[in-house]
């Protein structure tokens, strides 16, 4: 199958769930980082994207989930109790 044949994330990805969007939301596209086993058993990664997703918005969405998930962790690290002076 090349990159470019879509089939729905259901079938793609069947037996994982996700999060449901709030209320009233509408999916438009997604994002996908799938762990899981290669052929040979091996642990792996594989990166999809739904069609309909441009190339900025796939660098946009990536760098400020990054940015958000490396502030989460470094305030885990430091601790909640220490202020900004």
């Amino acid at each position: 199958m090349d990159d470019d044949d879509f089939v729905p994330v259901g079938e793609a990805l069947s037996g994982l769930t996700v999060a449901p969007l709030p209320d009233g939301w509408t999916a438009l596209g997604a994002i996908i980082l799938v762990k899981c086993f290669d052929e040979e058993g091996r642990s792996s990664w594989a990166f999809r994207r739904t069609d309909g997703l441009n190339d900025e918005e796939l660098l946009g969405a990536l760098t400020v989930r990054t940015d958000l998930l490396r502030r989460e962790l470094l305030d885990a690290y430091t601790g909640d109790d220490e202020e900004d002076d």
